[in-house]
């Protein structure tokens, strides 16, 4: 993909990102403006959050969906406030949802222009995780690592020429945790319960583990060719 097309997509991205981010704002400003003018208790702060209009479930769906398609967007901060505004079950699917689209989005715009891959600490682990014995597997962990960049990860897919439905299966599957620790993450930490908080920290660390565990496995593969 040529830079000039990068700066399009990224730039039209990032005003639809913001532009839906801004109508979240006010949709829930009245509620933010009470939290700090009054005294809430945590019940009466839950039932406003949930009140809210289900459309609302919608534009967070979107926004972590462009910011999944948008290299370098941290979308942990939306997927937690969609556990707190929506409950676990419902951000959890609103999360999967979001980031499953942002991906394939992502996938579409890549394989629409030539493109060349610039070298990258990240490059040769995308390149292990796409020629494992089972890529699909390869690809799953890839997007269930929050540390590898998903750009390297939708190129690797994209290499691969899978089909839409196990692209779509791969995005899925590796999504699964953190859209898990987000949202159930965000839902637990409105009511105070922080031993479930701790236990998505614990999955985040093993997350952080599998990453390195991967990143270790392909320098001592490197040293030996």
């Amino acid at each position: 993909m040529k830079l000039r097309h990068k700066i399009f997509f990224i730039t039209i991205g990032f005003v639809i990102f913001i532009t839906l981010f801004t109508i979240l704002w006010f949709n829930y400003l009245d509620i933010i403006e009470n939290f700090f003018n009054y005294t809430f208790n945590r019940q009466t702060l839950i039932t406003l959050l949930r009140s809210q209009g289900k459309h609302n479930a919608v534009i967070f769906m979107a926004v972590i969906a462009i910011g999944s398609a948008i290299p370098g967007v941290p979308i942990s901060a939306i997927a937690i406030l969609s556990g707190v505004c929506f409950g676990r079950w419902l951000g959890f699917g609103i999360n999967i949802c979001g980031i499953v689209i942002g991906n394939l989005l992502a996938i579409n715009i890549l394989g629409s222009f030539p493109h060349k891959v610039k070298p990258s600490r990240f490059r040769s682990l995308a390149d292990r995780l796409r020629n494992m014995r089972h890529p699909r597997i390869g690809l799953s962990i890839g997007y269930a690592i929050p540390m590898l960049p998903t750009l390297l990860v939708n190129y690797a897919a994209l290499e691969l020429k899978m089909s839409l439905k196990n692209k779509t299966l791969c995005i899925l599957i590796g999504s699964l945790p953190v859209s898990f620790l987000y949202a159930f993450g965000g839902d637990e930490l409105i009511f105070g319960n922080t031993k479930l908080v701790l236990i998505a920290a614990i999955i985040l660390l093993l997350l952080f583990g599998l990453y390195e565990i991967i990143r270790r496995d392909q320098k001592v593969i490197a040293e030996k060719e």
